[in-house]
Formats: structure tokens, C-alpha cells, sequence
């Protein structure tokens, strides 16, 4: 394939998982009711809030710059949807992390970015995305 079809792949993947998501989110507000699906709605919202801020933090401050990286909103972004569509259960979960492995090494393949732009972003927003996730579901447990 030539670089051209690779990036429009490239280019296809986070608009592919946000349309998934967004689907999710109706058959949810269906099968589990609205306030259910608004919950993930909100917190995928808060996500993308939170990667967005790290990326307008770190083009203010230079951080990923001063040590020679680039923070990778194509990461960053694509976790926001990952970690949504990983919680319907293990089949879409395992298909997602693959999904996302993959798209990595499009990414490392294509030059848009280094192993380390991708693991430093990684490593700063999945954290925070997955406790986002299960934040509501831990305060629907009740208390022993």
C-alpha cells in the first residue's frame, strides 16, 4: 500500500471509534436507559476534555518539546474511545486493544510519531481515562 492509502487509514481510525462509540452510547440509552448512557457520555466527554488540556498545557509550556517528544493527540484521542468501547465487555475489548496496538504501528510506521511520543502520552492519559470510567460504577456499589 502507499503512504497515501496508509494515512487515509490512519486518518479514518479515530473518526471510526468516535461513530462506534456514539452508536454505543444510543444502543445503551436503549437496552440500559438514558441515564446509564449519559454517564458514558459525560465521562468520554471529560476524557476528551482532559487529553485536549494536556495538549493546549503542553503546546503553552514545551514540556514534551524540552525533552525532545511530541505529545500525540492521535494517541491520546483514540484512548478516549478505546477506553469507552472496552468497557461494553472482553470481546470488544480484546478487538480494541488490538485496534489501538495496530493503529500505534501505523503510526510508528508512517513517521507521525516515536514509540516514546506515544508511550509518555499513553502513560499520562490512560491512567486518568480508566479511573474516569470506573468512577461511576464504583459509586453505584454499595458499601460493605
Amino acid at each position: 500500500m502507499t503512504y497515501q492509502q496508509l494515512d487515509a487509514i490512519a486518518d479514518s481510525y479515530v473518526p471510526l471509534l468516535g461513530i462506534l462509540s456514539l452508536l454505543w452510547f444510543v444502543r445503551k440509552g436503549f437496552s440500559s436507559g438514558v441515564r446509564s448512557a449519559c454517564i458514558d457520555v459525560v465521562t468520554t466527554f471529560f476524557g476528551a476534555l482532559y487529553i485536549y488540556t494536556l495538549m493546549f498545557a503542553d503546546k503553552y509550556l514545551g514540556a514534551f518539546a524540552s525533552i525532545e517528544l511530541d505529545y500525540s493527540t492521535h494517541t491520546a484521542l483514540a484512548l478516549v474511545f478505546v477506553v469507552t468501547l472496552c468497557f461494553i465487555g472482553k470481546t470488544v475489548r480484546s478487538i480494541t486493544i488490538i485496534s489501538m496496538l495496530s493503529y500505534c504501528l501505523l503510526m510508528l510506521y508512517q513517521g507521525y510519531h516515536t514509540v516514546a511520543d506515544i508511550m509518555l502520552t499513553g502513560l499520562l492519559v490512560l491512567p486518568v481515562l480508566v479511573w474516569l470510567k470506573c468512577l461511576p460504577r464504583s459509586k453505584n456499589k454499595p458499601n460493605k
